[in-house]
């Protein structure tokens, strides 16, 4: 779907980031740990030089960082940061009339936050789980279940205080509640031909 204003897209923004709130691990944990027992991700054991190896070095960096290294203010300022450039990716992207213009929408704000090493607690979920079940050193459960505390606090700043709040504030500030309304209008006959931009000739 297409939107015609900003208006339309704060209030999609906002919508979703309330909705979205709130995310379970379990499939993260799964995969984790899948990539573990598979032979993707390696151990202390494994051969040196090998794939998995060169993975579970990757891993122990990345999980060690994240779990260990880390203050709990750098976890949640990174986090802020992180989910402030994935929703505004997620803007830009709503923005776009074109699929060209929803890819480079998406790519630069998450090019910036993967480059930096920005904190997603999603991200975390396969991260520090997968180095416990690799038998990286000096982690444990209570390292994790911390880090994702802080990631999550700082992921829901960055997305509901610096997008939503912001872009309310801006365009849906004093502005009846129209979210209801919109649904039922959208599941009209020909809502989605009112809401689509005009067909270039």
């Amino acid at each position: 779907m297409s939107f015609n204003t900003p208006e339309q897209i704060a209030q999609v923004a906002v919508d979703t980031g309330t909705k979205r709130a709130f995310l379970t691990p379990d499939k993260m944990l799964v995969g984790g740990f899948l990539a573990v027992k598979t032979g993707v991700v390696g151990t202390p054991k494994s051969p040196a030089g090998t794939p998995p190896a060169l993975i579970f070095e990757r891993l122990k960096a990345i999980a060690t960082l994240k779990a260990v290294t880390e203050t709990d203010w750098q976890i949640f300022l990174r986090a802020l940061g992180c989910n402030w450039l994935v929703c505004l990716a997620v803007w830009l992207a709503l923005s776009a009339n074109d699929t060209g213009g929803k890819i480079l929408g998406i790519f630069f704000p998450i090019l910036a936050f993967v480059a930096i090493g920005f904190d997603h607690v999603v991200a975390n979920m396969f991260f520090l789980p997968a180095a416990i079940f690799a038998d990286v050193p000096g982690i444990g459960w209570a390292d994790v279940l911390n880090n994702w505390l802080w990631a999550f606090l700082g992921n829901l700043v960055g997305a509901a205080v610096f997008v939503s709040t912001a872009y309310w504030f801006m365009y849906l500030r004093g502005t009846p509640d129209e979210g209801a309304a919109g649904s039922e209008r959208a599941g009209q006959p020909g809502a989605e031909s009112r809401l689509a931009p005009a067909r270039r000739r």
